[in-house]
């Protein structure tokens, strides 16, 4: 799923859900475009998601990354960084060729459907980051140590609810890899830099008859 302009919903999968799999086990349409996209960036690449999310910070140094993503334009292959910046988001889009920045949008608020709950989303992002010890790139590091081959095209925050009623609140960071026919992702706890979470999926493509 690209994002490329933001709403509701967008906000509260990029800060607070993260971007799932589909509870019956079945790869989405939204998924399998998700991992088509990255296999295609992915084989034409010159650097990777970690390479990406640096150039990103290095443009906006004061922003803390919440989601990165591989993506495709008409005419381009790209790593899609989105940073919290002081009270808003900014995209910075990364050439997945030639390292460079393509462009960078900053403050979209006009392009929010819904301003009021957006903002709501927002804060409670940034409370979860203000936790966060591990970074981005050292989340990458140790999920690939997890996933032997694995080519990383997607990293993003989430909140994982714990207890038995759920009140404790885990701050995570999800790297999702190819690896070969597999598309897999690791949960990194983004308190203390270990893997708490590891789950695979095997792509099998259906033929019609």
């Amino acid at each position: 799923m690209q994002f490329v302009r933001f709403n509701v919903m967008g906000l509260i999968r990029i800060c607070l859900a993260g971007i799932g799999w589909a509870d019956d086990g079945g790869t989405t349409n939204d998924e399998k475009i998700d991992h088509d996209t990255a296999r295609a960036v992915l084989a034409n690449a010159k650097i990777d998601i970690a390479k990406a999310i640096e150039t990103a910070q290095a443009e906006i140094p004061t922003g803390k990354p919440i989601y990165a993503s591989a993506a495709k334009g008409s005419k381009s292959l790209r790593f899609d960084v989105f940073l919290w910046v002081g009270d808003s988001v900014t995209e910075v889009k990364v050439d997945a060729i030639n390292g460079t920045v393509e462009e960078t949008e900053g403050n979209e608020d006009d392009e929010v459907e819904n301003l009021e709950v957006a903002k709501k989303v927002l804060t409670e992002a940034t409370k979860v980051l203000a936790k966060f010890k591990t970074s981005f790139t050292q989340a990458i590091v140790t999920a690939k140590g997890e996933v032997e081959g694995g080519r990383p095209f997607k990293v993003w925050t989430d909140i994982k609810a714990q207890g038995l009623i759920g009140l404790l609140r885990r701050p995570i960071i999800w790297v999702e890899f190819l690896e070969g026919d597999d598309v897999a992702k690791v949960g990194i706890d983004a308190r203390h830099g270990w893997a708490v979470f590891v789950e695979r999926r095997l792509e099998i493509e259906e033929e019609n008859d």
